[in-house]
């Protein structure tokens, strides 16, 4: 199961469309159970496209897209919140994570905000990284 897993995580780096399902596995690294190995082998999509990954296109104007989302108390072991965002600099995806909160939320705009905050560090610090390269981004940046 941790072998497994840990190769999982390790294609999520380039399979942005198993991020999530990689994340909740990885939650039972501690204790796993054959339910949680049955839930391993139903990750979709591995199998059946394997030459799947990231696409960047040339283009003049770059602008820079951010989504946040979260799912209020979606864990029913701790009623913790799942986060995650996604970043597009043009319509290329760069970056992008799913991830437990680390507290409980108790409103489902905690719990927002707390994406949102996430999302923002995560894009202030792509823009601190591409001003060092020189890569002109537009400053109106998308939320």
């Amino acid at each position: 199961y941790h072998r497994l897993v840990g190769k999982l995580i390790y294609l999520s780096h380039t399979r942005p469309d198993i991020a999530y399902a990689v994340s909740v596995v990885s939650q039972f690294m501690h204790d796993p159970r054959e339910r949680h190995m049955q839930a391993v082998y139903k990750i979709p999509h591995l199998k059946s496209s394997p030459g799947k990954g990231l696409l960047f296109k040339r283009e003049d104007t770059l602008t820079m897209k951010i989504y946040t989302d979260t799912d209020y108390a979606g864990s029913i072991t701790d009623r913790k919140s799942t986060s995650g965002y996604c970043m597009f600099i043009g319509d290329s995806l760069v970056t992008w994570m799913s991830k437990k909160q680390d507290r409980v939320s108790h409103s489902s705009l905690e719990a927002e905000f707390r994406a949102l905050a996430q999302g923002i560090c995560e894009g202030l610090w792509m823009k601190i990284i591409l001003d060092d390269l020189n890569v002109k981004v537009d400053n109106n940046v998308k939320i």
